[in-house]
């Protein structure tokens, strides 16, 4: 795994950037480890835009279909150009019951 870059430098490819998924793909860690990095550094990160059109056009049954056909919401987002956040959010608001997350302890 990668290491932690130091907060200012953090902060600084954040602001160039103007992304969480832009600053992951940079660093070459998933959404959520680049995410809580910068939450650890204090970094205020930009309000949430609206959604994308590919968004508008993602169906909640399709979704469900491959999630539950073991693909990870990651792979599910990057097939439909949009955020694993997206993707998340509509298997929850479908009702799905998401898998525990490799690694960790619930």
């Amino acid at each position: 795994m990668t290491d932690r870059p130091p907060d200012r430098r953090l902060e600084a490819s954040y602001r160039r950037l103007k992304s969480v998924p832009a600053l992951a793909d940079e660093l070459g860690v998933a959404f959520e480890t680049a995410r809580r990095w910068l939450i650890e550094a204090g970094v205020q990160r930009q309000s949430k835009g609206r959604p994308s059109k590919h968004a508008q056009k993602l169906d909640p049954i399709v979704l469900a279909t491959r999630y539950a056909a073991g693909e990870s919401i990651a792979t599910i987002a990057e097939a439909f150009g949009v955020s694993p956040a997206t993707v998340r959010a509509r298997l929850i608001d479908s009702g799905v019951d998401l898998r525990p997350r490799r690694g960790w302890s619930y």
